[in-house]
């Protein structure tokens, strides 16, 4: 959800205005206990009416993300107050199509963090798809090391998975300490892997001249896993099974941007992991682009499908 909210207030809505509003949201609104608290925990840091607190948070240095999830807190507790808002529309909300960054930027995203329990939980990210909370949940039965795989046990909507991981992964999660039942036990509340991840965001901003790695957040890596896996394999079964989507609609919204990738470029685009898969693709009439740390990337015309 990004950093968290660091607004100044004069006087916050009262507790037990907050209490009942919190009730509310649970038995009239059917919220799980995790989304009220992440809700109430916006209104420690604003005041005033709900329009009052809607200018101090769209004039704080909040993350998209965590603003609109704010706006979502505010408008509901207007209706919980009766009181009439409008809820505020311009590009940053508006926007539906998540940023998916390409696969040189989580390259690069990864090798910078030197943290080996940060770095560990997103190269797990990038393998299996997995949200902050599933990576924070994880136990050490979790994981068999002498298969290389890993169960992620599915929330909000999730189904559960066993994954193949690699060795670079295994390699990193043998050297964390093993004092506590969960793996990332240093990390102490799930939106908390986010903090860890701002400063190298920045440093990767300044370094390389892209200002695309401050849209960076650990969701990022789902979003990422999860369009190259469709864009990988032009399968949309699978995809919604690696992906562990319930609904296949939710898949689909990955399908729409590899689309848009294809259409804007004329050609349909490969990505080989390895020298097997690139003999395949170039005797099927690919032409090589580029060779990544990732593997190799192919196209040719584009075909309709």
């Amino acid at each position: 959800m990004g950093s968290n909210p660091t607004l100044r207030t004069v006087e916050e809505p009262a507790k037990v205005d907050l209490l009942n509003f919190g009730l509310w949201l649970k038995f009239t609104k059917g919220n799980r206990d995790s989304s009220i608290e992440r809700k109430l925990r916006f209104f420690a840091k604003l005041s005033g009416t709900p329009t009052e607190m809607t200018k101090q948070l769209l004039s704080s240095s909040w993350c998209d993300k965590s603003k609109s999830n704010c706006l979502d807190a505010i408008a509901q507790y207007a209706e919980f107050k009766g009181i009439p808002y409008n809820r505020p529309r311009f590009r940053a909300y508006d926007n539906t199509e998540m940023y998916v960054p390409n696969p040189e930027m989580v390259k690069q995203f990864i090798y910078r963090v030197r943290s080996i329990p940060v770095k560990s939980m997103i190269l797990l990210s990038v393998e299996t798809g997995c949200s902050s909370g599933e990576g924070w949940g994880l136990v050490w039965g979790d994981i068999n090391f002498s298969r290389k795989t890993v169960m992620i046990t599915g929330n909000k909507g999730h189904r559960t998975k066993t994954y193949s991981i690699s060795d670079e992964l295994i390699f990193l999660l043998m050297k964390l300490p093993k004092n506590d039942k969960r793996i990332f036990s240093n990390i102490n509340k799930p939106t908390g892997i986010n903090d860890s991840i701002v400063d190298y965001r920045q440093r990767l901003a300044n370094e390389t001249g892209n200002q695309d790695f401050h849209k960076i957040h650990f969701h990022t890596f789902r979003h990422y896993a999860i369009s190259w896996h469709y864009f990988k394999t032009k399968d949309i079964v699978d995809t919604q099974r690696f992906a562990r989507h319930c609904n296949i609609n939710n898949t689909l919204k990955y399908v729409h941007i590899v689309k848009s990738w294809i259409k804007s470029n004329e050609y349909d685009v490969v990505y080989a992991e390895s020298k097997d898969e690139l003999t395949k693709y170039l005797s099927e009439g690919y032409s090589l682009v580029t060779k990544t740390d990732w593997g190799y990337c192919l196209n040719k015309p584009k075909t309709l499908y």
